[in-house]
């Protein structure tokens, strides 16, 4: 199809109205590619749906637990210690380490034996499958190793604040799915009881390793008093010795226990200290150290606990002057303690209940350190007058007393490190990790992966992305125009008609029948003679020059049926061959070539000699005459304008056929001499640069 076009400007469209019509455009030319690229990923997806694997997931949770005080047997203080919460994403980190999968193998192979072989088959290579396939016996070690490697690639964490963590494992297989999700909670479980387990170990290790060196100083000990004894020649010694240093040992046990009390009350009031230090910095706990009251009850405290050490002197712990003193004791810590909440509540700044449970424990902390420092002052001031009257002993005396109070010590080290014995393999065999199965997997049974739905809905979007973009992606590579409207926009004037092609080689009889037929060639080029006839009420155009681009795409038979449609409707209509190189209109019309335009324009020929009669009565025709060797050197002559000019006085509408624009200059040199251009442009042959040409050899 040949589109005619004239140099009549019309108005530039928008940007953005272009865009979007050239948008249309090429998904209207392209429609093929933009809807059968959709079904044909439709297709495939179906293929793909029908024999792609199911795949289950199989879901298991684990929950970290507060940390939790361990389990004490003896009186002993145990030192503060700030319990620690596990990061999740640690705990995360860990189920997806090799040594979890490991363990995590070893229980699925004592629950399932078969389950661990049929993940191996599905997870390894087809050189490990075959393997294990033929080896009848099978190799365990191998085996979970195997197992390992695929537990690791399949395992998938998420953390759920504040405690949970989801253990998501798919497979192929649900049962197997269900029990890998399970093992490794069950690994993540014992991984976390062991590690806990670990400390009491090594602490029950070390004291028993102890305990034995203390029997053997025991039995040492018990030896060299038997040999003193011996040498002394008694049995046993004095009572009042005996109960000094009794006494002296009980003190001292109770000095360490007091100064033990002490060292924890310290350590806890810094760490409570610490704590609202990072809040907020509201009232210094030293302005209570020195606070008068305070210093008063805890001289009483002292004074007390003085005089109780020497009723225990000389008393049983049941005598009734001993018991009025632990009384009075007591009943001063209570007050001494009732007194500091109070001084907490009248020096609050801010009424935040986090911050008075704070100011609380620690004035219960500084409560349980006066209380101590208070004890160590009075068992200060008493134990060295018992360290005085064992030295007043006689020196037999105190050699045996100093054995028998190394022994007394040495037995009870002895028992307390019995006690944390029990302690330590309670904990061995009661303690957990903070780490506990919150929920087990069960057997999913509807696949999470392929959706058929989502898959095909996702494929459909694709496929039309896909279209689009091929269809887009060969608009770009193709450089030739392809509709009328893309000439309109890209010249910005009108397009005149689109003539049918017809058949390339072109008679006179054929042209004069195609004519005088009704067939859409013809109607084509009598609908842009009517166009011409409508455009030339503005402005006359009686000549009318038809050109293309480049050869080959119908000017010549546009220009002889035009001029035929001219003289049809009774207009007097001269055809003029301008085209001094590939003359074609004397054959379109069957006319004689010997004489021509070449004559007449070196002057050996008139108008009369070269104007020749047609078979239609309104139309001559003027051929090209022999090709000169020069035909740009003839257009360029004064002599076209006189020629033009004669004609016009003889015809109403000259219509001139001339060379391609683009290819010769010939053209261009007739353009000014013309009322209008057509120019003849083939859709899928003519390339867009060649448009652009024409536009700035034209307009």
């Amino acid at each position: 199809m040949a589109e005619m076009i004239m140099n009549q400007q019309i108005p530039e469209p928008a940007e953005e109205a272009f865009d979007l019509r050239q948008i249309i455009r090429v998904l209207r030319r392209r429609w093929i590619i933009v809807v059968g690229m959709p079904i044909l990923t439709s297709i495939l997806t179906l293929g793909y749906l029908r024999t792609a694997p199911r795949v289950y997931e199989a879901v298991s949770i684990v929950r970290v637990q507060q940390e939790t005080m361990p389990l004490t047997l003896t009186s002993l203080p145990m030192p503060s210690k700030q319990l620690q919460q596990i990061d999740l994403k640690t705990v995360e980190r860990l189920i997806s380490t090799r040594l979890t999968a490991q363990e995590a193998a070893r229980i699925l192979k004592g629950k399932n034996l078969k389950a661990i072989e049929r993940l191996v088959k599905a997870n390894s290579t087809i050189h490990y499958a075959l393997k294990i396939a033929q080896d009848k016996k099978g190799d365990h070690t191998s085996l979970e190793q195997l197992a390992t490697e695929a537990i690791v690639k399949a395992v998938k964490t998420k953390s759920i604040e504040p405690d949970l963590v989801e253990i998501r494992i798919r497979n192929t297989d649900s049962e197997l799915a269900a029990l890998i999700a399970n093992s490794l909670a069950e690994a993540m479980v014992q991984r976390f009881t062991k590690e806990a387990q670990r400390d009491a170990t090594q602490e029950r290790q070390y004291i028993e390793r102890s305990l034995k060196s203390l029997e053997q100083q025991l039995r040492d000990l018990e030896a060299d008093i038997a040999q003193e004894k011996k040498r002394l020649g008694i049995v046993d010694i004095p009572k009042e010795t005996e109960a000094l240093i009794t006494n002296l040992r009980n003190y001292e046990l109770e000095w360490h226990n007091a100064q033990a009390q002490r060292d924890a009350a310290v350590a806890e009031v810094e760490r409570i200290r610490s704590q609202i230090s990072k809040e907020q910095p509201i009232v210094s706990v030293d302005v209570l150290k020195e606070d008068p009251l305070f210093k008063q009850m805890r001289d009483q405290l002292a004074t007390l606990e003085l005089e109780r050490a020497r009723s225990l002197a000389l008393f049983t712990p049941e005598h009734p002057e001993v018991q009025q003193v632990e009384e009075r004791i007591n009943a001063l810590r209570q007050t001494l303690a009732r007194q500091a909440r109070q001084l907490v509540k009248e020096r609050e700044i801010a009424l935040n209940p986090a911050y008075q449970l704070l100011y609380q424990q620690l004035m219960t902390a500084e409560a349980n350190r006066f209380a101590a420092e208070a004890r160590l002052q009075a068992l200060d001031r008493f134990l060295p007058e018992l360290r005085r009257r064992l030295e007043q002993l006689p020196e037999n005396q105190r050699r045996l007393g100093a054995l028998l109070r190394k022994a007394q010590a040495t037995e009870q080290v002895y028992t307390n490190l019995l006690l944390r014995l029990e302690e330590a393999r309670i904990r061995e065999v009661t303690k957990a990790g903070n780490l506990v199965i919150a929920d087990l997997a069960s057997i999913p049974h509807e696949p999470v992966s392929p959706r058929p739905l989502l898959t095909l809905a996702l494929s459909l979007v694709l496929g039309l992305m896909l279209g689009v973009m091929t269809a887009f992606v060969l608009e770009g590579l193709n450089e030739t125009v392809t509709t009328a409207d893309e000439v309109q926009e890209r010249l910005g004037i009108p397009v005149l008609a689109s003539v049918p092609k017809t058949r390339p080689e072109l008679t006179h009889q054929y042209i004069l029948d195609l004519m005088a037929s009704r067939r859409s060639s013809a109607e084509a080029v009598r609908s842009l003679r009517a166009n011409l006839k409508f455009l030339s009420r503005e402005k006359p155009l009686k000549i009318l020059l038809i050109t293309s681009p480049s050869p080959g795409e119908g000017k010549t038979f546009l220009s002889t049926a035009l001029a035929i449609a001219w003289a049809q409707s009774g207009h007097k209509t001269v055809l003029v061959d301008f085209d001094l190189r590939r003359p074609q209109v004397h054959e379109c019309l069957g006319l004689s070539n010997e004489k021509g335009l070449s004559n007449l324009l070196v002057g050996i020929a008139s108008l009369d000699e070269v104007l020749q009669k047609t078979p239609l009565k309104n139309l001559q025709a003027i051929t090209s005459g022999p090709l000169p060797p020069n035909p740009a050197e003839l257009l360029d002559s004064e002599q076209i304008a006189q020629i033009l000019s004669d004609l016009k006085k003889r015809a109403e509408i000259i219509v001139m056929d001339t060379p391609p624009i683009l290819t010769v200059s010939d053209t261009s040199l007739l353009v000014p001499y013309s009322d209008g251009v057509i120019a003849v442009i083939v859709p899928g042959e003519t390339l867009r640069p060649m448009l652009r040409q024409l536009k700035e050899q034209v307009m």
